[in-house]
């Protein structure tokens, strides 16, 4: 059975401050295209419901999702770079290793953030992630990532400090 839980102010800093975030993500990411980068890719719509939905669980640790991405994408690009994109391709051979090498880098930093398993695949998928070359460690996951955790902690910050006020009243 469906358990509903309704607490106003969860649900409304929860899903407004993925709104925020994603509309600040997307002016981040119209500047950042003027000087041919981007800071926007589908794994930081995972992102964002990991930080503002449950900020405590441990892959939603500001120090996770930033060294998950780092770490994972250096990983991703240097396999990448090693393998090219046909390796065992009857089986997805580039695409296996591109998840199994992000997942070592984040079990061996102890910094694991199940979205950079979905940005390892559009290395292996995507012409244009390919395309970006070594920038593809920065950009558009990581940077993207920043943004989401920086409002993410002001606005979990102010969550707090709201919930301690009703809680005292």
């Amino acid at each position: 059975m469906v358990a509903f839980k309704f607490d106003p102010i969860d649900i409304i800093f929860s899903a407004g401050g993925a709104v925020a975030a994603m509309m600040i993500l997307h002016f981040v990411h119209v500047q950042a295209q003027a000087q041919g980068f981007t800071t926007m890719c589908p794994p930081l719509g995972a992102v964002a419901v990991l930080v503002f939905a449950l900020p405590a669980a441990p892959a939603s640790k500001p120090i996770s999702v930033a060294a998950g991405f780092l770490f994972g994408s250096i990983a991703v690009w240097g396999i990448y770079t090693a393998v090219g994109e046909n390796f065992l391709k009857d089986f997805g051979g580039t695409r296996a290793l591109l998840v199994g090498g992000a997942i070592a880098a984040m079990k061996i930093t102890d910094t694991v953030h199940p979205p950079v398993g979905a940005y390892a695949v559009l290395m292996a998928d995507v012409p244009a992630i390919k395309a970006l070359g070594p920038k593809y460690i920065l950009f558009p996951g990581l940077a993207g990532a920043l943004v989401l955790v920086a409002v993410s902690v002001v606005t979990n910050q102010i969550k707090a400090a709201m919930t301690s006020k009703v809680k005292k009243a």
